[in-house]
């Protein structure tokens, strides 16, 4: 007999307890059985028993359980007479892993089986009970063929099954507009769409809050109006927007793909205007003077210029902010309650084009509304204040812009439309982007890069260059593989 069994639950579901009386029950029937035993937390606990999570060591566990299951299947189809039994007892939310882990064990001649479980009982790790039932919510939303539920022997509160309810209505309908705070990122959504987003307090200023949306948002595209205002927005305890930078935008090719949540159609003779984009990083810059009516009025935050990036109000990088721009303190009490927007270039933080250091002001933004100045308010405010701005390309067409864009060595452009003042996408350059591909390459990956089929055919010549020096060139850093290569798209 060789068997996996593919466990299934939230946080506190009893997914351990089950898998050791699952696992006793093969043991007594086979005696002989080997066992091999798939779970993250126990990874995660060091000898002296003590749950130790962070990313890294989960990514850790996550890869090591894979290891496992691989050469537990390679062991069974190479002893097939031998007893075996492979047990997963994550919480498996995601129905796609699952179903290649199923596919991958009958492929092996496994027997499988996948069991839910619905208890509640209280979880080990202090996961806090949103994501808790957040976890149980996703769990339903991605069933699985033939999975057996298991009742409950602690089945769920009243009050929580209330929340699940409200949370599956919530997640069944597209975000809400708060129109008194001008925001998607409603008391509702705070409360319901925690699997998508973290909060980050922040040290220096403890009753304020960074919110980023998850990876797994922006990899698998799973925006939405609340989760694109989440780039470094900062609230208060009160929910309160305190800083509020850019919204998320996209590049062209995001917008024109198939998939896309936020196609876009525009044609090469619309009008455009076109701002020149500073390979750096963003930093924000906001006084803050609440009114006295503000419930956090007189907070340690108030009164205070606070400096942030898109993650955080502590980190190395925003304490670059503040070193690069704490010299127009005036300007920003000039406007208090509105978030500067900084390109940040700086020597300890080396991009893949080469920008003069500094500061470049890109935007400005009201707290309280969203309202962002437009480039010619700020061209004047930069100019008034001796401050970088980014060289604007005005009223053109997108035709043009698109054959520009291929002899420029910058990153590329933000674009604009030239009638609203709307901003549209980021059009990133071929200098930046085949800079960015081969300059990130390593002896693994390499090879793959080097398929001219994953380049356009102007680009050829460099491939046939990188190949005939290839040694030299796997042997350098990534910032001086970036340099050979920007050295010789000059020469093309």
């Amino acid at each position: 007999m060789q068997k996996f069994i593919l466990l299934r639950g939230h946080q506190g579901s009893g997914k351990s307890t089950y898998a050791a009386e699952l696992i006793t029950q093969f043991q007594n029937e086979h005696p002989n059985a080997q066992i091999v035993h798939i779970e993250n937390d126990k990874e995660l606990t060091n000898a002296q028993g003590e749950y130790q999570w962070s990313r890294d060591a989960l990514a850790a566990a996550q890869e090591k359980g894979r290891a496992m299951m691989r050469n537990a299947l390679k062991r069974g189809q190479q002893s097939p007479q031998q007893a075996l039994l492979i047990i997963n007892s994550d919480t498996n939310q995601k129905a796609t892993n699952c179903i290649q882990m199923l596919q991958s064990a009958r492929k092996h001649g496994f027997q499988t089986e996948v069991y839910r479980l619905h208890n509640f009982y209280p979880n080990h790790h202090n996961v806090d009970e949103s994501s808790v039932l957040a976890a149980y919510v996703k769990l339903n939303q991605n069933p699985l063929r033939d999975e057996i539920h298991v009742p409950a022997v602690q089945a769920m509160s009243p009050e929580q099954h209330a929340q699940i309810q409200e949370m599956t209505q919530f997640q069944n309908r597209a975000p809400q507009y708060d129109a008194a705070r001008h925001t998607h990122i409603t008391e509702d959504y705070l409360r319901h769409g925690r699997r998508d987003f973290s909060i980050k307090a922040s040290k220096k200023h403890p009753q304020l809050s960074v919110l980023k949306y998850a990876r797994s948002v922006f990899y698998e595209n799973r925006f939405d109006n609340a989760l694109l205002e989440m780039r470094g927005i900062v609230l208060d305890p009160h929910n309160q927007i305190i800083i509020r930078p850019f919204n998320k935008v996209f590049n062209y090719s995001e917008r024109i793909a198939a998939n896309s949540r936020y196609p876009i159609a525009i044609s090469d003779n619309h009008r455009i205007n076109a701002v020149v984009k500073v390979n750096g990083f963003l930093g924000c810059c906001t006084f803050v003077q609440l009114p006295e009516h503000h419930p956090s009025h007189g907070a340690d935050f108030d009164q205070q210029t606070l400096y942030s990036t898109t993650g955080s109000l502590d980190s190395d990088f925003a304490k670059l902010v503040q070193r690069h721009c704490a010299q127009y303190q005036a300007l920003f009490q000039a406007y208090p309650n509105h978030t500067f927007m900084f390109e940040i270039t700086d020597p300890s933080d080396v991009h893949i084009i080469q920008e003069t250091f500094g500061e470049t002001l890109i935007g400005i933004r009201n707290v309280a509304t969203g309202e962002q100045f437009t480039e010619t308010q700020l061209d004047q405010i930069a100019q008034q204040h001796g401050i970088a701005r980014p060289q604007t390309i005005s009223n053109i067409t997108f035709g043009e812009l698109k054959a520009l864009l291929k002899t420029v060595e910058h990153e590329g452009f933000m674009v604009f439309d030239a009638a609203t003042g709307e901003m549209l996408f980021k059009l990133k350059s071929p200098y930046y982007l085949i800079s960015k591909f081969l300059g990130r390459s390593n002896a693994g990956n390499i090879a793959r890069k080097l398929d001219k089929r994953y380049v356009d055919e102007e680009y050829y010549p460099l491939i046939d260059h990188i190949r005939e020096h290839q040694a030299t060139f796997n042997a350098m850093s990534e910032h001086e593989k970036i340099a050979f290569i920007q050295a010789f798209l000059r020469e093309l």
